[in-house]
């Protein structure tokens, strides 16, 4: 794997071409030793405008302090559901408890962003929806809707339910959602329930066609650096750094990348197997 130096060298290449946010991501990034130092170090480079984190929360207590401490401005968890028997079910782990302590100290911290990332499944946690909305109304934070994406080594069993779908039964219950002028950085559609402190955010994986506006690329742990998700393509940033490549070069190996960005998108997913687990970085 890359090591924090090379990370944040490569971070410095990809910030001198027009990268400035930075998500650290999985797999589970806090299963690395000392992310937090991670995070230190990229707060370094000034043209990095916000560095945020996706994570289960299962690790997180221990490390939240010092993940803002270090310079994390945001955190999006990955939470399907609040209920501890269907949380071992979806995850295969009896850590709810875990991530749900994470989830009420990160909404303790003032002025700190938080997302919760929710995908729901017919017959396994869709009764879940109006529950999950209801938390935004006392709660500062943003509860996103995203779609089921089947991948090839995914389970049979996990049924679709579309956005649509979703945002008729929130509106059945709470009124016409109101439309939030925030913009994120993402694919991500906010609304506001009337009143509601927080925000709920429709991201279409499956229903919706925003591979024209993306504007991200994807590091590996080993340091291939991807144009796309579903991209064979890549070129390996760890193998130029570690070669003693000139920098001048590397920049120029990029952008051949995201001048080939355009060509890759989910629609041509077939052309090879995409196994989630291979691609977290």
């Amino acid at each position: 794997m890359m090591n924090f130096e090379e990370l944040a060298e490569a971070v410095n290449i990809l910030s001198q071409k027009g990268i400035e946010f930075v998500r650290i991501t999985g797999g589970e990034p806090l299963i690395r030793r000392n992310a937090e130092v991670l995070i230190k170090i990229l707060r370094k480079n000034s043209a990095i405008k916000e560095i945020s984190m996706t994570t289960n929360g299962i690790l997180l207590r221990e490390k939240l302090s010092l993940l803002i401490q270090n310079g994390l401005n945001r955190l999006n968890m990955s939470l399907n559901t609040f209920k501890r028997n269907r949380y071992q079910r979806l995850t295969g782990e009896d850590k709810f408890d875990d991530a749900w302590a994470s989830l009420s100290q990160a909404l303790s911290m003032p002025d700190f962003l938080l997302k919760i990332n929710a995908v729901i499944l017919k017959g396994i946690n869709d009764d879940e929806v109006e529950d999950l909305a209801t938390f935004t109304l006392p709660n500062k934070v943003s509860i996103r809707f995203i779609e089921y994406f089947p991948f090839n080594n995914d389970r049979s069993e996990l049924k679709f339910v579309p956005n649509s779908i979703i945002r008729q039964k929130i509106e059945k219950k709470f009124g016409t959602l109101i439309p939030d002028k925030a913009k994120g950085n993402g694919p991500a559609e906010s609304y506001k329930i009337k009143g509601a402190k927080g925000q709920i955010g429709f991201i279409n994986t499956r229903t919706g066609n925003f591979c024209r506006e993306c504007n991200r690329l994807r590091l590996t742990a080993e340091g291939k650096l991807y144009p796309c998700l579903f991209s064979p393509f890549s070129i390996n940033l760890k193998k130029m750094l570690r070669d003693g490549i000139d920098k001048k070069e590397i920049q120029q190996r990029v952008d051949e990348l995201i001048f080939k960005k355009g060509r890759y998108s989910k629609k041509k997913m077939k052309e090879k197997e995409v196994i989630m687990s291979n691609i977290g970085g």
